[in-house]
């Protein structure tokens, strides 16, 4: 199943110290660089993807992208971690018969198989829990929080403990393990009771979470919504921001053509003809100072998208991996990370999140992609899917471009930790 899209300062010695081997020493102290992973594939390809309508077809075999098998996670750590990859944000469904019908639980049995991958020691896991299953109303834009809702997620998060937190693998900041909370810019009500009484539970068994919400976007929705008053709004909430220890977006894009609520013109054509950088920055900007930078804001950025494959009659926009027309597969996401994420990293927490590694229904994903490039699809007009952008024969562009710009963000944080200075001298971000 494809989601549903809407589109405290912590030592960096201690975030080094978590993406290394126990008694290993690191002569720098450097960031972190993680990427969003999902254990759906190749069942998820029948939601539908743009790769499938691509003449030709550019769809991996399923047998090369098997959740279920540890050859596809030993591969994909290999390949993450020449990539400048330190971490995996998993992808894990809380399972509620009553409201997706579907039965979650099955991502166990992927994450039972991730975690036989022979070279599991080489890259540390966090999960990322998909909090919105637990009750999201489409209508309202919210999950309200209620005693049921806490008593699932107080479950779950007892489960990841028992299940993950004591592998050597998993992510920690600060000797706490980390647990990425997805879409809870959407929860409302009780919500300091919901995050308090996890902790509360966890603490009990030994565990003090670290929490990142999804919290940093266009448009969010109040904490406490007024019945006869508007259902988003642009104003971060700064009461729910403060429950987690972090805060980060899932992804920036914006298809919504409400241009009240979000930068609508700049996921319309290519990137680098928008204000996307400086209205990306100003967002994260914005949302560092609601809580005067008591809770970190960790930047994220995405090579691209295109869902048009998977939910057509939406008529979301492709965002091109093509920051220019004739530049290369993997310029946006180049451009993004080095205008956006290092500007924008926090001395505090310098953590940068990409999206995604694995994503094909919204084409977000950096795994070697093979194929022809093509900007021709299988619709009547040809170009229904594609919108004339060009995809197809990636390859390990977009592995070569990130271990690039890893290593550059890692040169100037070891100049200085002055990633945003840096950064904005360079005459390439504009």
């Amino acid at each position: 199943m494809a989601r549903w899209c809407l589109g405290a300062a912590v030592g960096l010695m201690l975030l080094v110290a978590a993406t290394l081997p126990a008694g290993a020493k690191s002569p720098t102290m450097r960031p972190l660089v993680g990427a969003y992973y999902y254990l759906w594939n190749p069942e998820n390809f029948a939601g539908g993807t743009l790769r499938a309508h691509l003449v030709p077809p550019q769809l991996p075999a399923g047998s090369l992208v098997n959740s279920a098998s540890p050859r596809t996670a030993a591969r994909d750590i290999t390949n993450a971690r020449k990539a400048g990859i330190n971490f995996f944000a998993i992808d894990w469904w809380p399972y509620d018969a009553g409201y997706s019908g579907a039965d979650y639980r099955d991502a166990d049995d992927a994450m039972r198989s991730f975690l036989k991958a022979p070279n599991i020691s080489q890259m540390r896991f966090a999960m990322f829990y998909e909090t919105w299953n637990l009750g999201f109303d489409p209508g309202r834009e919210s999950t309200p929080v209620t005693f049921q809702m806490e008593l699932h997620f107080d479950a779950d998060m007892t489960s990841f403990a028992k299940d993950f937190f004591h592998n050597p693998s998993y992510l920690r900041i600060d000797g706490r393990p980390v647990v990425f909370l997805y879409l809870t810019r959407t929860l409302t009500g009780d919500v300091a009771g919901m995050i308090q009484g996890a902790r509360t539970v966890l603490k009990r068994l030994g565990f003090n979470p670290y929490f990142i919400g999804d919290e940093v976007y266009w448009r969010v929705t109040p904490e406490n919504p007024n019945p006869a008053g508007p259902i988003l709004t642009t104003t971060p909430q700064v009461d729910r921001i403060e429950q987690f220890d972090a805060i980060t977006s899932y992804i920036l894009y914006y298809g919504d053509p409400d241009w009240l609520l979000g930068p609508t013109n700049d996921f319309t054509g290519y990137p680098g003809t928008t204000n996307i950088v400086a209205d990306e920055r100003h967002l994260m900007s914005e949302y560092s100072a609601a809580t005067d930078g008591r809770v970190p804001v960790i930047p994220d950025i995405a090579s691209g998208f295109n869902d048009r494959g998977f939910r057509l009659p939406t008529n979301h926009p492709a965002q091109p991996r093509q920051w220019l027309p004739g530049e290369g597969p993997a310029s946006t996401l180049d451009h993004l990370f080095r205008c956006v994420a290092i500007p924008e990293v926090s001395p505090a927490l310098p953590v940068v999140m990409v999206t995604s590694w694995d994503d094909w229904n919204e084409d977000t994903g950096i795994e070697p992609i093979g194929g022809t490039p093509t900007d021709v699809d299988d619709s009547p007009s040809g170009t229904a899917y594609t919108q004339s952008y060009t995809y197809g024969g990636e390859g390990r562009k977009a592995l070569t471009v990130l271990r690039a710009d890893v290593t550059l963000l890692d040169r100037r944080f070891a100049a200085g930790g002055n990633g945003r200075a840096a950064a904005s001298q360079a005459s390439s971000c504009r």
